[in-house]
């Protein structure tokens, strides 16, 4: 399987666990960034970054952001600061949530990458998860 199907399929699973965890009426608040969807469902570019999921108004939460990130690129500078720029646009709510997926033999690393960015920008009170048991 290719870099870029690899990430396609842990976007799809993070879209299902979202789906799974929020209450029904807010999926269809739920834009996904798949080949196959239109723009107007497909998230907005947040500080220079388009997530891979972003879910608005939630009953739970102001938002939810999504990230998928494949073994080969959980560590790499872009990386780190598209997260970064992501835990910035959940600093400006105090009920949102950034979630990342990654496969199960990178989530400690994954988990140690966001510590990372939250403490170096000073957002260590960001609310995130690094999910690693996907459904499917």
């Amino acid at each position: 399987m290719s870099e870029s199907s690899i990430h396609t399929n842990l976007v799809r699973l993070l879209a299902k666990w979202i789906n799974e965890m929020l209450p029904p009426e807010d999926s269809s608040h739920m834009l996904i960034d798949v080949p196959e969807n239109p723009p107007h469902k497909k998230p907005p570019k947040l500080y220079e970054f388009v997530p891979d999921i972003f879910v608005l108004n939630t009953t739970r939460y102001a938002f939810v952001i999504g990230e998928a990130k494949t073994p080969t690129d959980i560590d790499k500078n872009h990386t780190m600061e598209q997260l970064t720029a992501f835990l910035r646009k959940c600093s400006e709510s105090n009920n949102s949530l950034l979630v990342i997926a990654v496969p199960w033999h990178v989530a400690r690393l994954a988990r140690s990458v966001i510590e990372h960015c939250k403490k170096k920008a000073g957002l260590e009170v960001v609310k995130t998860m690094v999910i690693e048991r996907l459904p499917g």
